[in-house]
C-alpha cells in the first residue's frame, strides 16, 4: 500500500548522471494506462474502452497482474472502480465483474491464469475474493472482523500457488496453504506490513516491510521472523522505503525503494548498496520497480511522471516522460515476453 512509508535514512543524489540518454515523451490523450512493446524504451497510451461510462483517465491504478499464460490478459486493481481488465494487450479496457474498491493487492495463479485473488472493501471492511473463471464470478474467502481494517498487500507463491500471504492495516500477516479455504495469523506485528516479497529460488524465504521502520526476513515460511532493519544502514542513506522487490531469478537478491531511492542487497539483506539515480528521490520518490525476468541487468522504475530504464544493472539510465498530472505507480513485465511492459498511473 503506497500510502504507508517505512522511515529510513538516505542521501539523495543530483538529477543528472553522465552517459544517460532521454527518450521522447509519450503523448497523453487521457488515460491511466500505457504499454511498451520494446522493453520500456518507448511507450504508447492505452485509452480505448468498449464500455460506456468508463473513463480511463479517472482510473487510479494501485495494483496489476499479467496472466502468465497469456500476456494480452491484464488485470488492474483500482482505488474506486474495482478491477479493470484487457484481453487484447491493452488495446481496449473494460470493467471486470469486481466492483469493490481499494484493490491494493491482486495475485494470479502462475499455473492456471483463470484463478485470481483480489483484495477489496465493503463499507470499509477489508476482504479477499477469489475467482476460478477469469473474473466472471468472485467468491469471498476472507474478511476482517469489523469495519476499518483493510487488506493492504497480497502475494502468491509461484512454486506452490495454494500458498498466499496477506497483510492488514491492523498489523496482521495471514497465510493460507489451501488456496484461501482457511487462513492462519502468522505474525501480529506492531505496525502494518506494507510489502511482502518471495525470494526467487526459495519460497520459504520471504521479506516483510512495515510502516514502523522495520524490515523482516523469514526463512521458514513465516513461522519465525528476524528483524534486519539495522542492516539497511550499510547503504548509508536517509529517506523512506515503501516497497520491497525481489529479483525474479537470482536468489537472495532484493531491492528496497521509496524516498530512499533504490537500495539493493545480493545476500538476503545482510548488506546493502545504493543506486545513483537521475531523479532526486527525496522530492520524487521511487514508486515502483521491476526487474526483467529474462535479464536481471534490465531494471525499470517509476518516479513522478517518468519511467527510467537501465540495461547495465543500474549504472546508467534512459528516461521517458508522461505528460500527466498523475504519478507512475505500477509497472509489470509480461512474464512470457519481456518486450511487453504495462504501466499504471495513480493520483497520489
Amino acid at each position: 500500500m503506497k500510502k504507508y512509508l517505512l522511515a529510513i535514512t538516505f542521501l539523495a543524489l543530483p538529477f543528472v548522471l553522465s552517459g544517460c540518454a532521454t527518450s521522447s515523451s509519450p503523448q497523453n490523450p487521457a488515460s491511466s494506462f500505457y504499454k511498451s512493446t520494446d522493453g520500456g524504451k518507448t511507450w504508447t497510451v492505452q485509452n480505448k474502452t468498449s464500455e460506456t461510462g468508463l473513463d480511463l483517465s479517472a482510473i487510479d491504478v494501485i495494483s496489476m497482474v499479467v496472466n502468465p499464460n497469456d500476456g494480452n490478459n491484464v488485470f488492474a486493481g483500482t482505488k474506486s472502480r474495482g478491477i479493470i481488465k484487457t484481453e487484447d494487450g491493452g488495446e481496449t479496457w473494460v470493467s471486470d465483474n469486481f466492483s469493490y474498491g481499494k484493490v491494493y493487492g491482486i495475485a494470479i495463479n502462475p499455473i492456471d491464469g483463470r484463478i485470481i485473488y483480489a483484495t477489496g472493501a465493503i463499507n470499509g471492511r477489508g476482504k479477499i475474493w477469489k475467482t476460478i473463471n477469469s473474473g466472471k464470478d468472485w467468491q469471498e474467502i476472507y474478511t476482517t472482523p469489523a469495519n476499518g481494517p483493510l487488506v493492504i498487500s497480497l502475494v502468491i507463491d509461484n512454486k506452490n500457488p495454494n500458498i498466499l500471504y496477506a497483510s492488514t492495516s491492523d498489523n496482521q500477516v495471514i497465510k493460507t496453504t489451501d488456496g484461501g479455504q482457511t487462513w492462519k495469523n502468522i505474525f501480529q506485528n506492531g505496525y502494518p506490513v506494507l510489502a511482502i516479497a518471495f525470494d526467487a529460488q526459495n519460497d520459504n524465504q520471504i521479506y516483510f516491510a512495515d510502516t514502523g521502520n522495520n524490515l523482516y526476513i523469514s526463512k521458514n515460511g513465516g513461522t519465525t521472523m528476524t528483524n534486519i532493519t539495522q542492516k539497511l544502514q550499510t547503504a548509508h542513506f536517509s529517506g523512506t522505503v515503501s516497497e520491497i522487490v525481489t529479483d525474479p531469478t537470482i536468489a537472495n537478491t532484493l531491492y528496497a525503494i521509496g524516498t530512499a531511492g533504490i537500495l539493493k542487497s545480493v545476500n538476503a539483506g545482510n548488506t546493502w548498496s545504493k543506486f545513483d539515480l537521475l531523479n532526486d528521490p527525496q522530492n520524487f520518490p521511487v514508486q515502483t520497480l521491476i526487474v526483467n525476468p529474462m535479464n536481471s541487468q534490465e531494471i525499470i522504475y517509476g518516479a513522478a511522471q517518468a519511467a527510467y530504464k537501465s540495461i547495465d544493472g543500474g549504472k546508467t539510465w534512459t528516461t521517458a516522460q508522461f505528460n500527466t498530472s498523475k504519478t507512475v505507480n505500477v509497472l509489470k513485465y509480461d512474464p512470457a515476453n519481456s518486450n511487453n511492459v504495462y504501466l499504471g498511473l495513480d493520483k497520489i
